[in-house]
């Protein structure tokens, strides 16, 4: 007896993996973290190219934070969207001139493959 065997090959999709933008943040302490928050989804996750957008905090017990205390997490389709497109667009520039000087005491940026 034979059992064919079928190949579906055209039936499989790449997966085209996106990139992972995470930046860490060391808050002075008088910020408005209520308001950074708020801001950064109405200017950040607005821009077209962002295809999820998280404000998080830390909820570590692991004492390893060195400081950060919050992150953006955000997803792009690619390095172009990231670099070309996201990076330079005016509400990303915008809300940085205006929450993030003089607000954000460090960062960490960092960028992975998912």
């Amino acid at each position: 007896m034979v059992i064919p065997i079928f190949l579906f090959s055209q039936d499989i999709e790449k997966k085209e993996k996106k990139i992972v933008h995470v930046v860490l943040l060391k808050f002075n302490d008088k910020v408005d973290i209520d308001l950074i928050e708020k801001e950064s989804y109405k200017y950040l996750s607005s821009i077209k190219v962002v295809k999820e957008f998280i404000f998080s905090k830390n909820i570590s017990l692991e004492g390893k934070s060195k400081g950060f205390t919050h992150a953006f997490v955000m997803k792009f389709n690619s390095e172009y969207d990231r670099d070309s497109i996201y990076l330079p667009h005016p509400k990303h520039l915008f809300f940085a001139k205006k929450y993030w000087k003089g607000n954000v005491e460090d960062f960490v940026v960092y960028d992975y493959l998912e």
